[in-house]
């Protein structure tokens, strides 16, 4: 697997996932027993936009450029955006979901980030040094759903964030999630696509609709049309298990987020399957 994140930090997809697990956290934090966190596909913690990988592309200019200095309503979008100091000016680092879903935990929450690439994951053991509570993996993320699930605090998010390198990672993401599901249950589970040309992120959908898994909620935001070839035209999430009235709460968030992104298609919240 050659999938390097650095090319992709910060781009309007990584707006789109953070808002959401942040929102998610918050949610969740609203009751006090703790929370129980994994990300089956960390990466390295922290990307500089600087460096090289991440000025070839520039895909950060489209993404959390984008909101830098905006004027924004959506408590949820302020939440992200002080989450990634980016207030009055684009950050020069970006941070990954791990520390995103860190710097929004509590004292007695606990987090297990899987990253299988060892370069990436020592950066990120690096990155979460002298943090409580917190292990770093190198190994495989859907095997840690075997590992790692029901947890003991019973209370908590999954992050699923595959790179789609694999012309199977479609179906092994809706297989993966079906496994955690069988596993824990009342978990909350997040997991990440991409929308790109093409059918595969329809038959994703469509096989979790033909699973038998119950609430479901997909939240999706697009920026480009949806048959343009090149790149990534959206970004989708799954969501098992959310919380009360989610659907409700970010459906203005993600279309105020659409608007500053200023981009084509727009935001859609949606149940892909009920009670």
């Amino acid at each position: 697997m050659n999938y390097r994140h650095a090319f992709h930090a910060g781009n309007f997809a990584d707006v789109h996932k953070h808002v959401v697990l942040l929102a998610l956290l918050e949610r969740l934090k609203q009751k006090p027993k703790p929370l129980f966190y994994l990300d089956t596909h960390a990466g390295r913690g922290s990307y500089d936009l600087r460096a090289e990988d991440a000025m070839r592309g520039g895909e950060w200019r489209e993404g959390i450029a984008r909101l830098a200095g905006r004027p924004l309503q959506s408590a949820d979008l302020l939440r992200y955006v002080q989450a990634t100091h980016a207030a009055s000016a684009p950050p020069t680092h970006y941070p990954g979901s791990p520390l995103v879903a860190l710097d929004a935990l509590r004292d007695g929450d606990r987090a297990v980030l899987v990253e299988q690439q060892p370069a990436e994951a020592q950066a990120l053991k690096q990155a979460t040094q002298g943090r409580r509570d917190v292990s770093v993996v190198c190994g495989d993320g859907y095997a840690a759903l075997k590992t790692y699930l029901p947890p003991r605090e019973n209370r908590g998010l999954v992050l699923m964030d595959p790179p789609y390198e694999a012309d199977s990672e479609f179906a092994d993401a809706e297989r993966a999630l079906r496994l955690g599901l069988s596993r824990w249950p009342n978990g909350v589970f997040a997991l990440w696509y991409p929308i790109k040309a093409g059918a595969q992120s329809q038959r994703l959908n469509a096989a979790l609709q033909a699973s038998g898994l119950r609430k479901l909620l997909r939240l999706e935001l697009t920026v480009r049309p949806a048959d343009s070839p090149i790149g990534l035209n959206g970004s989708g999430l799954v969501i098992a298990n959310p919380p009360w009235k989610l659907d409700d709460e970010l459906r203005a968030a993600l279309a105020e987020l659409h608007s500053a992104l200023d981009g084509k298609g727009g935001s859609r919240v949606e149940w892909l399957v009920g009670e």
